[in-house]
């Protein structure tokens, strides 16, 4: 009677062992992206903003958050998939994932898509992937977004940069009377 409740036990960890596992893979991955490049990914993965109001709540441009994206996106797949093909297709339908959902994805390139879309059938498979990996990346940015950090504006230190300006002026000062 035993053992069959110990294979009942046994077996339920083990995908939780795996979950907890890649979650932890991708926390890492993420982890070691610039700061800027965090947030932008985790103010669309938790608070699930557009790229449109990620821009305008970091005062940047629509371009500049989904490249963001796109480095978080492609820093969570494996760092080998850009030397084989299935990779760089899995690359390809990741940045394709990410471009659609920009305010600049035009109607042309829409169009586009769907053509790289019905070419082959390893095209399909990577953007489902592709979705797939952006599902997973939930747990992860939780973990990474769990203090609040991301939601703060960028600061600019007023007083900091009034204190070098004034050392950088007394060092050149300095300079000309030597």
């Amino acid at each position: 009677m035993t053992q069959p409740l110990d294979s009942l036990t046994v077996s339920p960890l083990q995908p939780f062992q795996a979950i907890t596992a890649e979650t932890e893979r991708y926390r890492r991955r993420l982890q070691r992206l610039p700061r800027r490049v965090q947030q932008v990914f985790l103010l669309s993965r938790l608070d699930d903003l557009s790229y449109t109001d990620i821009a305008h709540f970091l005062d940047t441009d629509a371009s500049t958050v989904e490249h963001c994206m796109t480095a978080a996106l492609e820093r969570c797949v494996s760092e080998p998939a850009q030397h084989d093909e299935s990779g760089a297709v899995l690359l390809q339908a990741l940045r394709w994932y990410v471009h659609l959902q920009s305010p600049q994805a035009t109607a042309s390139q829409r169009i586009e898509f769907r053509h790289w879309l019905d070419a082959h059938p390893r095209h399909l498979a990577a953007f489902q992937h592709s979705e797939q990996v952006w599902r997973s990346l939930h747990a992860p940015a939780a973990t990474l977004g769990v203090s609040g950090w991301h939601r703060r504006k960028p600061r600019v230190y007023f007083g900091w940069l009034l204190v070098t300006l004034l050392l950088c002026g007394l060092l050149v000062t300095a300079e000309a009377y030597s």
